[in-house]
């Protein structure tokens, strides 16, 4: 669920941002972890480290941060 909200809060903040300089550079700081936690989900040893509580704590921290910037941006 995670990995969706920063794919979708990427690209509104690209879509908002669009005539401004830099935009990609900073939705795609937002998108490609989502993409990327979208993509652990489908690999077997990956989806078990995210599931253990050093996985999640990781993600999660991670997740509030991007989640911080895409509000700040």
């Amino acid at each position: 669920m995670g990995g969706y909200l920063l794919l979708a809060l990427g690209l509104i903040n690209w879509q908002y941002q669009n005539n401004d300089t830099g935009v990609a550079t900073r939705s795609l700081l937002i998108v490609l972890p989502g993409v990327v936690v979208i993509a652990m989900t489908l690999i077997k040893p990956l989806d078990a480290f995210m599931g253990s509580k050093v996985g999640m704590s990781l993600i999660a921290a991670v997740g509030a941060i991007l989640v911080g910037i895409s509000f700040l941006n």
